[in-house]
């Protein structure tokens, strides 16, 4: 299972009242994304190009053509998933602000289209778009955070061949969470993890754990040349196994005013105990790939152990 890291670094070119607006971008975003590939269809099924179009890849959600695939993992999630920050009010026009965007498998490929979708959408060529700014440079990141320029806005060109590919077992080689002991647990952005048609408003190790599985196993099978092959029975019930202590985690509710819905979730930290090993992988990839609802635009970021990402 392979991922990239992009950190992107962006140029403030207007006051901002909402300090949560980067979490509002996906409309505006896939409507850029759409525009920067050339895909006038309105619908994927009527589009000539079908699997070749970038847009069709990482937005249709298409499911498989295997019944057992479909009947494992169901609908697919995006393959892709940002982290974003919130912006202080205090922040504003001329302010640099750091993105950073994880792309998964096939979407790997379209590191210029998602780029270019972000300098359109920013330079709100569309009325309904409400963030202005500037693509000042973007940066592929190593196991251990180390950049790669592969953007500069002062750069007539990128450099594409600078793009680090991580796999899920160098992030276990490199990134060591040490599970023998007390794990710290981070939640840094509002997780809604949906449980009986309705959010849960309680933190559960067992369902956060066993939604983590789920999403890292259908990412890896939908876009990535690999399957995880697990016991996901076995694997659920080593959730159980696991304790929690000192919770802060709590629900909140980001307010971006009146025009503007709630962002609602989880937040807080907790101190998990007896984690099994094989949980690993899945938490070191979940950091970058975020869980629940909104997962693909910055809702549902989490960070394990001391030395996070």
């Amino acid at each position: 299972m392979t991922i990239s890291v992009l950190r992107i670094t962006i140029r403030l070119t207007e006051d901002i009242s909402d300090p949560y607006l980067l979490f509002r971008i996906r409309d505006g975003f896939q409507r850029s994304f759409r525009r920067v590939v050339g895909c006038a269809e309105e619908e994927c099924v009527l589009c000539n190009r079908r699997n070749e179009c970038p847009y069709r890849i990482v937005f249709a959600q298409a499911l498989s053509s295997d019944p057992a695939t479909v009947k494992r993992h169901q609908k697919p999630p995006l393959p892709f998933a940002f982290s974003f920050p919130v912006i202080p009010s205090q922040q504003n026009s001329d302010t640099l602000v750091e993105i950073r965007l994880a792309l998964l498998g096939t979407a790997t490929r379209f590191v210029t289209e998602f780029v270019d979708s972000l300098k359109l959408l920013f330079s709100k060529h569309d009325q309904r778009d409400e963030l202005a700014a500037i693509v000042e440079r973007v940066e592929s990141l190593g196991y251990r955070g180390e950049p790669y320029l592969i953007y500069a806005a002062d750069h007539s060109a990128g450099f594409a061949e600078s793009l680090t590919l991580l796999t899920s077992e160098g992030l276990c080689d490199t990134r060591w969470v040490d599970v023998s002991g007390d794990v710290p647990l981070r939640l840094l952005t509002p997780l809604k993890i949906m449980q009986d048609g309705r959010p849960s408003r309680t933190f559960s190790f067992p369902l956060f754990m066993r939604t983590l599985i789920r999403r890292i196993s259908s990412l890896a099978s939908y876009y990535c040349d690999d399957e995880i092959l697990v016991d996901f029975r076995w694997l659920a019930s080593l959730c159980e196994t696991v304790t929690v202590s000192g919770s802060s985690i709590q629900w909140v509710e980001w307010d971006g005013g009146k025009q503007r819905g709630k962002l609602a979730g989880l937040t807080g930290e907790a101190v998990l105990s007896s984690v099994p090993e094989e949980f690993i992988p899945f938490l070191l990839l979940g950091e970058f790939l975020n869980v629940g609802k909104g997962a693909a635009f910055g809702l549902g970021r989490f960070s394990v152990g001391v030395n996070c990402p």
